[in-house]
């Protein structure tokens, strides 16, 4: 493998992502969230994992850590009807910092944390969605051996509100890469070069990162339906961010909300 080596590259791009108040961690909102794979569908289900293309380029193209397993947490709290509030720790050892990424499962008892080195992400089933920095993927496509998919609801969505799957989304799994051949990263349009993820916007950035409050739909491996959404990038101010376009204290100390539909 190349993987040692593009550890070398790596660090030279984690340099350029993730930040406290006042610094960069993008330079405005991704331009989309990948190709609608399944439209009108919630995507296939899978029981074996697949081999994904193009895996030393995403090592390095996601920042990855070849050596440890990131030491973040998730916090669950319910609060009713299978709905949780969810902190998450994404922080990665911080600025510059090299910490790999945090993988999470969707469960009936919350946002589960699953142990993986980033290397071992790409051969395994038993993690949905994982976290680094203001970065957030799903297990498919470039992003790991699975079968989760995911769809952006209408704006404005109400995330309480929302009890049925839309009809007429198009989920699309991860396909941050050009392709097998040439493992090109496609970027999220912020400008500093991150990944285009699914998932990439529940933000904006002017002179710190704002939530959208964009909703998604996520569909599971095991064919079982979730709604998203990423309310807090800080862990405190980001209402003052949202609001004023500065502030944010504590970056990538997510707060999010999740639930399984009927």
């Amino acid at each position: 493998m190349r993987v040692v080596i593009s550890m070398m590259l790596a660090g030279v791009l984690a340099a350029t992502i993730g930040c406290e108040s006042g610094s960069a961690e993008g330079e405005g909102e991704g331009e989309g969230e990948g190709e609608s794979a399944f439209p009108d569908d919630t995507g296939p289900t899978c029981s074996e994992a697949r081999t994904v293309d193009c895996e030393d380029d995403v090592f390095t193209a996601l920042t990855m850590n070849l050596d440890e397993a990131a030491t973040g947490r998730f916090t669950n709290t319910p609060v009713g009807d299978g709905t949780f509030d969810v902190e998450i720790d994404g922080t990665a050892g911080g600025f510059n910092g090299n910490g790999g990424w945090v993988y999470g499962k969707f469960t009936d008892d919350g946002l589960v944390k699953v142990e993986l080195l980033d290397i071992d992400s790409f051969g395994s089933l038993e993690w949905d969605i994982a976290f680094r920095r203001f970065v957030v993927r799903v297990n498919s496509g470039y992003g790991g051996p699975s079968c989760v998919t995911a769809a952006r609801t209408a704006t404005d969505t109400d995330f309480a509100a929302l009890q049925h799957v839309p009809a007429g989304l198009s989920f699309a799994d991860e396909q941050f890469m050009s392709d097998p051949d040439s493992c090109t990263l496609i970027p999220d349009g912020s400008g500093i070069g991150a990944a285009g993820v699914v998932l990439q916007n529940w933000w904006r950035y002017v002179d710190c990162v704002t939530t959208t409050g964009n909703v998604y739909v996520l569909s599971l491996a095991d064919g079982r339906r979730v709604k998203w959404v990423i309310t807090d990038y800080y862990a405190s101010e980001q209402q003052t961010c949202n609001e004023t376009g500065a502030g944010g204290v504590g970056a990538a100390n997510f707060k999010a909300k999740f639930g399984f539909f009927n």
